[in-house]
């Protein structure tokens, strides 16, 4: 069966390299990448112009890939649609856009988002690219009696292996070996796109279904880790490379042979300079892409174990002296609250219009009038009515069911950790922005608890099957008091994504024109990064994601209220 469906994909490989040229004409259309968004360093704080930004990374890795997969012998055409196109879902402000409305959408319940699945969902549902990919095909081969209808049928079947590619790249797992999921499906593709919206952390598991996905994702990293070294010194984020990096740079020069180590040494002194930083960056680029094609192949994609140790040591060095300061304290004070406001007001125009009521009666091919855009056109919410009034049915029946499918894996999380607390085997968590999601866990163990202390009286011991008989009753009672209703979540669902499809010139703006921020704000948080204090003012992203207010203010209110 295994060998049956990766033929089927290798002759549908074939199909898009034909048609390549036009498909990705076609997705062009819906990529805003930009020198103005952010990759590492946010375009507000950038202090050096040639500082990478999205658009110049997947420019550059589009080269890359493309090279190797000629190198390998794998289809070139796909494997640089994949890459062009790999980052079309990044949010505003790159991945800190990204790790907040995740973080307030599990507050709420309702899943995550990851810039990977985020990108596919996009063009499938929300834009419904296969049906533009599809008139593009009859346009241009309109005249050509050789290209049949059932060709250009078989092609947009077809588009989900690019997408697979787009969806599995995400991998900063420190893999030195890539092997396909030969047996992937359309269906499963379908099924790891829910999902990565359904369960935290679910997006590191993926594997592409094709050889050239492994490439692509192999050659993202090769694209970016030198690059976030290079911007780190343009930005003043390190001064130098210290004896840290050194120890991993060295080897890593000295690997064709060609260099001892005081010659290596020597050659990235010399390029510490701001004249040199392309070339420290593109010298690295091309000893990893030397390794991986000496050791792939066309079932595979691999570094040597020695190399892709050192890429990867490279890359933890890299996000504890560079990564970690793209995150300022103020940042992590200001948007996610601001975030979790415009999602609010969002929501409320979306039940005020009744549009959910409007959408859910919609066929496939009606959109909302546009009675609505002409009612906001002087607020600062016309944009998102454009955005919601372009729903259309499908995107908002795929929206529904993860909505429906993100709260059930919440409930059945938040009800298994509220059980691990009535135990006794932990306590509940307490998370800044999170107090919701505690405030359900807290509640969920005191019914547990209330549940076992009678048994407990009589020195009954209870078995799985009772803990699941408390946890139906759970469902049954407290969860519909503790989880808002699916209109409310839908509403708040579009609300978030309609935030995460802004670039970041898009969300300042709207920050602004909301009154989000004041001036004062706004001038604190576009400072260049030179003209911050750096080691005073950020927080690594461990500190963020896990900042503990046990014995904080908020806690003690938290713990008057349940």
């Amino acid at each position: 069966m295994e060998q049956e469906i990766q033929e089927q994909k290798q002759n549908s490989m074939k199909r898009l390299n034909k048609y390549a040229s036009v498909i990705n004409f076609v997705l062009t259309d819906y990529n805003r990448k930009s020198t103005d968004e952010t990759m590492m360093i946010k375009s507000f704080r950038k202090s050096d112009i040639e500082s990478t930004n999205r658009k110049t990374h997947s420019e550059n890795l589009e080269a890359i890939a493309g090279f190797l997969a000629e190198q390998i012998g794998l289809n070139v055409p796909v494997v640089k649609l994949m890459a062009k196109h790999h980052d079309i879902g990044h949010t505003f402000l790159g991945h800190s856009g990204e790790w907040w409305l995740s973080e307030i959408k599990k507050n709420l319940g309702l899943g995550y988002y990851v810039h990977n699945s985020l990108g596919v969902r996009d063009l499938l549902y929300t834009n419904q690219v296969a049906d533009a990919i599809k008139k593009a095909l009859y346009d241009v081969y309109a005249d050509n009696t050789e290209k049949t209808e059932d060709d250009i049928e078989r092609v947009c079947e077809d588009l989900w292996i690019i997408f697979d590619g787009i969806n599995s790249h995400n991998g900063e797992l420190s893999e030195s070996m890539y092997v396909p999921d030969k047996g992937k499906t359309k269906s499963d593709f379908k099924q790891e796109l829910m999902m990565c919206h359904v369960k935290e952390g679910y997006d590191r598991k993926l594997i592409p279904g094709t050889t050239e996905g492994c490439l692509m994702r192999i050659c993202d990293k090769i694209s970016y880790i030198p690059y976030d070294m290079v911007d780190g010194l343009r930005e003043g984020m390190i001064d130098r490379l210290d004896e840290e990096y050194m120890d991993v740079l060295v080897p890593i020069f000295m690997s064709d042979g060609k260099m001892t180590p005081d010659e290596a040494i020597l050659y990235i002194n010399s390029c510490v300079t701001k004249q040199k930083y392309h070339e420290l960056a593109h010298k690295l680029q091309v000893i990893f892409m030397k390794d991986v094609a000496r050791n792939s192949s066309q079932e595979k994609i691999a570094m040597s174990e020695k190399m892709s140790e050192r890429m990867h040591k490279l890359r933890d060095i890299n996000n504890k002296k560079i990564v970690n300061y793209v995150l300022m304290q103020e940042d992590h004070e200001v948007y996610p609250k601001a975030l979790e406001e415009l999602m609010e007001e969002c929501s409320q125009i979306i039940l005020k219009e009744k549009i959910l009521e409007r959408l859910n009666g919609a066929n496939k091919d009606m959109r909302l009038s546009e009675e609505l855009v002409e009612k906001y056109k002087d607020t600062p919410y016309l944009n998102f009515v454009k955005y919601i009034a372009r729903t259309n049915h499908e995107d908002f029946e795929w929206t529904k069911n993860m909505i429906e499918q993100a709260q059930k894996q919440a409930v059945e999380d938040e009800l298994a950790e509220g059980l691990e607390v009535a135990k006794g085997n932990q306590t509940v968590s307490f998370v800044k922005g999170q107090e919701k999601r505690a405030r359900r866990i807290r509640s969920y163990a005191k019914i547990y608890e209330e549940q076992m202390k009678p048994l407990k009286e009589k020195n009954y011991v209870c078995d799985e099957e009772d803990f699941g008989k408390m946890k139906e009753f759970q469902k049954v009672h407290s969860v519909p008091k503790l989880y808002q209703n699916k209109e409310e979540s839908m509403s708040l669902e579009f609300g978030a994504k309609y935030l995460a499809s802004l670039s970041d010139t898009e969300f300042m703006d709207l920050l602004k024109a909301t009154g989000k921020v004041n001036q004062k704000q706004f001038k604190s948080l576009t400072r260049k990064y030179k003209e911050i204090d750096l080691p005073r003012e950020y927080m690594t992203h461990g500190q963020w994601d896990k900042i503990s207010v046990e014995q904080s203010l908020a806690t003690q209110e938290l713990e008057n209220v349940i």
